[in-house]
């Protein structure tokens, strides 16, 4: 059943490319573009915004074939436009793309967009768990069992043997906790979504206020990007390894084998990283881009085109930051999400 409000087919096709082109966008480019407006989690904004464009695709469409469509383009920009994404990344597209073609057999619905937000984000907070455990081994978790037992035993002067708070259970399960309840968010969004980009759609006064505020911004300077190497994660890792390693060897209570299983933890990590990355990754990802590279030839038209309007959705996600400044936390993220897509979708900035 179409539920795009009677659009023209010509007119379903220029949304699905204009969402296409957000979510290429998403998986090629909004990651720096998040840290540099300072939000955190952009992993899990990115995964949930997958979820909306995937929605958004079976909504606009008459056939859930353009999902499958859509992911091949969204590959291939990113393929062009961030070729040393690792493997994992098209992975993940790939998975959540094909649980929305699963999902959406029947067309779009209001049960399908929370279910693949909550599945897919689920799956993939189990992914980053378990690649943690894989390159670090179980001495990651016990390192932060220890340390926050030894924390809370000097905070509180506590003394004797361990307290039993398996702290690394509560963060993994907070984790886990926090990407089911994005993606059930997400899901929620994606549902209330194209009822207001029916709304507004008629008001085209405030339509072109906001195309004079991007013309302007894209003739304003460009930002330089964060640095690769800067990120929190990595260095929060890092620091937490060598604050427990200082204090394992001043504090006998944090067990003598503590500084050993921390130095066998990071060789054994630096051992899985160099073997993936050195021999199994490059094979693997040779094949991917094999593929899509052959895939390159007859889609390279379409796929300059998404890249070329690029800047034009850097334009659209500062005016609608600008836009939505009286907000504040989650408010201010879903407002600013839905601001991008609604604008973009609308707008005619080609």
């Amino acid at each position: 059943m179409n539920r795009s409000y009677n659009l023209t087919a010509d007119k379903n096709k220029k949304i699905i490319w204009r969402i296409t082109a957000l979510w290429a966008f998403s998986e090629a480019a909004l990651g720096g573009i998040l840290h540099a407006l300072k939000i955190p989690f952009t992993g899990l904004l990115i995964g949930g915004s997958a979820t909306i464009f995937i929605s958004l695709i079976a909504y606009f469409s008459e056939s859930r074939n353009e999902i499958i469509k859509a992911t091949l383009k969204v590959m291939l920009v990113k393929f062009v436009a961030s070729p040393y994404s690792p493997l994992n990344a098209y992975f993940a597209v790939m998975l959540q793309s094909i649980l929305g073609y699963i999902l959406f057999w029947k067309g779009f619905n209001k049960i399908s967009p929370v279910i693949l937000g909550v599945v897919s984000l689920l799956l993939s907070s189990v992914q980053k768990i378990f690649i943690l455990t894989l390159i670090f081994g179980v001495t990651l978790w016990e390192s932060i069992n220890i340390f926050f037992d030894f924390v809370i035993k000097k905070v509180f002067n506590l003394s004797g043997n361990s307290l039993g708070i398996e702290m690394s259970y509560i963060l993994i399960g907070a984790y886990i906790l926090l990407h089911i309840a994005g993606g059930f968010l997400a899901g929620i969004f994606a549902i209330k979504i194209p009822g207001k980009i029916k709304k507004q759609s008629t008001n085209k006064l405030k339509n072109s206020a906001f195309n004079i505020a991007v013309t302007n911004e894209l003739i304003g300077k460009k930002k330089k990007r964060k640095k690769w190497w800067l990120r929190p994660s990595s260095i929060l890792l890092f620091v937490f390894s060598i604050l427990l390693l200082v204090l394992s060897f001043n504090y006998e209570e944090l067990g003598s084998g503590l500084a050993k299983k921390i130095v066998i933890m990071w060789i054994r990590s630096f051992l899985i990283i160099v073997v993936w990355f050195y021999f199994i990754s490059p094979i693997l990802i040779k094949i991917v881009r094999n593929y899509l590279a052959k895939k390159q030839k007859s889609h390279s038209e379409e796929i300059d085109s998404i890249i070329n309007i690029f800047p034009n959705v850097r334009a659209v996600i500062k005016v609608s930051w600008n836009e939505c400044s009286d907000k504040k936390g989650l408010g201010k993220i879903f407002k600013l999400i839905e601001l991008v897509l609604i604008n973009f979708i609308l707008l005619d900035i080609q």
